[in-house]
């Protein structure tokens, strides 16, 4: 049987009530527990111990994280969770350098390269924000402007599921009937591919 880790970064502070992204987590763990795949479940608002993250992510074939994107990166308690979890020796690895090899790269000591992970994302910021040349991210596309949260998984041998799902816009013009009803395609797309 599969597993998948999701693991919800939606932030209930500033007077935000993180809604959106709970619903994307409930949406994702009924598609696949409908599918028979066991779902581990991390809600960063509530309380979590490390030694209990870290038997996820071993136990993991796949890593979900549904998170928003606040100042150009993710919440605090999701830096917070990576920052402790993710550099963890148990699932991180080394750096892959050696001295009796000097050859060995930075960045190929990770050893966990069976597991993929996968991000959904939920921005303040319209899609050409980041796709088209002269808006804000100056057409560097969604990918590259998560550069670092794909090197960190990148860093523990962790390979990408799908490319990075997104919601955009979501207060200034919100379309989430929509949204919703693009993301239970895409988790289709995803049971499909994990069996």
């Amino acid at each position: 049987m599969k597993t998948v880790l999701i693991v919800n970064a939606g932030i209930r502070a500033q007077g935000k009530s993180g809604k959106l992204n709970e619903e994307m987590t409930r949406l994702a763990r009924e598609a696949f527990e409908a599918a028979g795949v066991k779902t581990l479940l991390t809600d960063l608002n509530n309380e979590w111990t490390l030694e209990g993250e870290i038997e996820k992510i071993l136990a993991a074939d796949l890593i979900l994280v549904q998170t928003p994107i606040w100042a150009m990166s993710t919440p605090w308690h999701y830096t917070r969770w990576q920052d402790e979890v993710l550099t963890h020796p148990k699932v991180c690895g080394t750096d892959g350098r050696t001295r009796t090899d000097p050859d060995k790269k930075y960045g190929s000591g990770g050893f966990l390269t069976s597991k993929r992970y996968w991000l959904s994302t939920t921005w303040n910021a319209p899609k050409k924000a980041l796709d088209e040349p002269g808006e804000f991210f100056d057409a560097r596309g969604i990918e590259e402007v998560l550069l670092p949260l794909h090197k960190q998984f990148a860093y523990m041998g962790v390979k990408p599921f799908l490319p990075t799902f997104a919601v955009h816009d979501v207060y200034k013009n919100p379309t989430v009937e929509e949204d919703l009803l693009r993301w239970q395609a895409t988790l289709k797309e995803a049971v499909k591919k994990l069996a």
